[in-house]
């Protein structure tokens, strides 16, 4: 098993954001988390990330190729961050660093696990996530770039150390529907590589489009979890047949 999150639960204070939620993941597979904002769902990636603040209070196991995250030192867990787990975060615009060039930034990302640079790698990368004019693109600045190019150069990022597990959080919002289209394929290819996803949604659509299996979260406990094919054709929370509902009539 690639990925196994068990009893993960996290509060601030007297707000609990999670609540016993365990799934597990393999390899060549995609779940998909889904739910409304506010259920908690990018609480779970950035326990998996080790990124929850300070004042966060976390109860969990989570398993990666068998070996325990939850507790991991700050150094260790940074040399699993990036090189092991890649992740796409939910608004590129904020993520990329609008004072550095393209190319810089994943030379970053590859040079902080490898300790050198790799322009080769970095080439090879851009070419998977779908560039054209390459040369173009890795000394142009963020903000020269559409938002389906910025997202493309946040999933390079994420990928560029071959990471064995992958999680993205929204990474087709704002995006129409082409763009949309062509973004999520980019992770089905990942998958046909033998890594693992996890996509953050609150779109059924894009559930349908790319999951394996799909994990329903409301206020952050876990109402239902399966597979894709479970949960369209035999959904037994009605909170998940109220969101497949909404998905149909929009």
């Amino acid at each position: 098993m690639l990925l196994e999150v068990r009893n993960l639960s996290l509060s601030y204070g007297q707000k609990k954001v999670l609540k016993d939620v365990s799934f597990s993941l393999d390899g060549g597979q995609i779940l998909c988390i889904v739910g409304e904002s506010g259920s908690g769902k990018t609480s779970i990636l950035l326990s998996i990330m080790g990124l929850i603040p300070k004042n966060g209070v976390l109860s969990s196991s989570i398993l990666l190729e068998g070996k325990e995250l939850v507790g991991l030192p700050e150094s260790e867990y940074a040399k699993v961050r990036g090189r092991l787990i890649g992740m796409v975060f939910q608004e590129p615009s904020l993520y990329l660093d609008p004072l550095f060039k393209i190319k810089d930034q994943i030379l970053e990302a590859y040079i902080s696990h490898f300790g050198k640079k790799d322009e080769r790698r970095v080439f090879e990368v851009l070419k998977k996530v779908g560039v054209q004019d390459v040369e173009r693109i890795l000394n142009s600045y963020p903000h020269q770039l559409s938002g389906g190019l910025r997202q493309r150069i946040c999933i390079a990022i994420a990928t560029v150390c071959d990471p064995i597990l992958v999680l993205a959080d929204e990474p087709t919002t704002a995006l129409d529907l082409t763009v949309q289209k062509k973004i999520l394929g980019l992770f089905t290819n990942l998958k046909e590589e033998g890594k693992g996803i996890i996509l953050v949604t609150h779109d059924f659509g894009v559930v349908a489009e790319v999951a394996d299996w799909v994990l329903v979260l409301k206020e952050g406990e876990v109402v239902e979890y399966g597979s894709v094919w479970d949960i369209f054709d035999n959904p037994k929370s009605e909170y998940t047949k109220s969101l497949l509902s909404a998905t149909y009539l929009s």
